[in-house]
Order: C-alpha cells, then sequence, then structure tokens
C-alpha cells in the first residue's frame, strides 16, 4: 500500500445522496436500474465539478470536497445545490418519459429524489493506491449519512439540503437567521430547507 500522509486542512464537504433508491432497486429490472444510477450520479458530479471536487461514489450517492479558500458566499454555495437539484429532477422526467422504452425502472424512476448535506470542518488528504482518501472525523459525519435519522422522524421531506453550523458561521451566515428547520446529529446542529423545482 502506498499512502502519502498530508497536514490537517479544512473546507468544505459535500453529499449528493439519491432518495428512495433501495426502495426503487426492489421494484425494477436491474439491468436498466444500473444505467439509469450511472446516468444520474454522473450528472450530478458534472454539475458540482466547477466547484467541488469529487471524491467517490457511494453506490446512490457523490461524495466530494473543495478546500476553505473554494468557497467565498454562502448565496453561491446555495444556488450551486438548487441548480444541481433541478437538473436531477429534469433528467428524472426525461428519463421516464423515454419513448422507446417503458419498462419499470424507466418508468417509476420519478419515485426518486435528491438531498444534500454540507458541512465544513478538518481533514486530511491522503494517497492510497495512487487514489486520494479523504480522512476525518468532519468528512466521516458527513458520509456515513446518519444524519438523514434527524429529518426522516420528524419531517417528510424527500428532497432537501442540510448546512450545519459549522459550515454556516464559516460562511458568516447566522444560523438564527438562517430560514429553515434545525436537527440535530451527533452534537452536531444542522438547518434545512425543502428543495422544489418546476416539476415538483
Amino acid at each position: 500500500m502506498n499512502m502519502t500522509s498530508t497536514k490537517p486542512q479544512f473546507g468544505y464537504f459535500l453529499l449528493a445522496d439519491i432518495s428512495g433508491f433501495s426502495s426503487y432497486l426492489t421494484k425494477v429490472e436491474l439491468e436498466h436500474a444500473g444505467g439509469i444510477l450511472q446516468k444520474l450520479l454522473e450528472g450530478i458530479a458534472r454539475k458540482i465539478e466547477p466547484v467541488f471536487r469529487v471524491q467517490g461514489f457511494d453506490i446512490d450517492s457523490v461524495f466530494a470536497f473543495v478546500p476553505k479558500a473554494g468557497i467565498h458566499r454562502f448565496e453561491n454555495l446555495y444556488r450551486l445545490v438548487e441548480d444541481t437539484y433541478v437538473e436531477f429532477k429534469g433528467n428524472l422526467t426525461e428519463i421516464s418519459s423515454h419513448i422507446t422504452c417503458n419498462c419499470a425502472a424507466c418508468r417509476d424512476v420519478t419515485s426518486l429524489d435528491l438531498k444534500f448535506m454540507v458541512h465544513y470542518g478538518e481533514y486530511i488528504l491522503s494517497s492510497v493506491q495512487n487514489k486520494s482518501v479523504l480522512y476525518g472525523l468532519d468528512p466521516t459525519f458527513v458520509r456515513n449519512r446518519g444524519w438523514k435519522d434527524s429529518v426522516s422522524v420528524s419531517v417528510g421531506w424527500r428532497g432537501y439540503v442540510l448546512f450545519t453550523g459549522p459550515c454556516l458561521a464559516n460562511l458568516h451566515v447566522h444560523a438564527d437567521k438562517f430560514q429553515g428547520k434545525k436537527f440535530f446529529q451527533d452534537q452536531i446542529s444542522m438547518f434545512g430547507s425543502e428543495l422544489k423545482s418546476n416539476d415538483t
């Protein structure tokens, strides 16, 4: 194993997680579902890559990060999330209306949705077998997706974005002025907003 550690850095971590994919898989043709998932994940990655560096794909999600200097304004970050969501929903509509295929995988794809977590914290960027790897409690918090539980037990959102307290604070956004609902997970405060597109 070839691994080269570097000094700790600070940055933003983003996870875009497709809602409802596990239940979707139980009802559709697997051979078509795989191609659909690939298209959706690649579309998310392309949309966020001008700002974020995609670090990996976790079956039905995209994990990405950017060093602290890569984001200066909260408004731009929020707009990126919104634009990515709208494009994702548009891709679902396009797939479901594909005129040459009427399989369940294509027909029922609009049952999927998309949620985002954006966090700020410390990480170490290393290399394992010539592939970059992110280490740290903060990126782990984002990737383990335990934060979904706090949302599912209190609101009925399927498409939404969560910003953690550290993320808002580093972008000089006062949490008490953020127009969203407050959640907690692992002693980290999170502030969420439901996402909508023209199709929802």
